[in-house]
């Protein structure tokens, strides 16, 4: 793991979820709250609640498209989504 994505993980790890995915699914309206609020900061959680595991990696790539992130980590159900011009990313 390069020194970037450490110090990513690092914010990242004193991050609380600000968003959550529920039983409706990746919609268009989660989509836009992500990127409105990666307009206001660099880093950000998302839970995913009652999804299966691949459930939540088909989300968190399917983020990364939508929302032209990058992703720092999954863990459990929690996805951490990173903007790319930030930290040197």
């Amino acid at each position: 793991m390069d020194k970037v994505m450490k110090e990513k993980k690092a914010v990242a790890s004193t991050l609380e979820p600000t968003v959550r995915i529920g039983k409706a699914g990746l919609t268009n309206a989660i989509v836009e709250e992500i990127k409105s609020q990666l307009e206001k900061k660099e880093a950000l959680k998302i839970k995913v609640l009652g999804a299966t595991r691949d459930e939540i990696k088909t989300i968190s790539q399917e983020l990364v498209r939508r929302t032209e992130t990058e992703l720092v980590e999954i863990r459990g159900n929690t996805i951490t989504l990173w903007q790319k011009e930030s930290l040197g990313g």
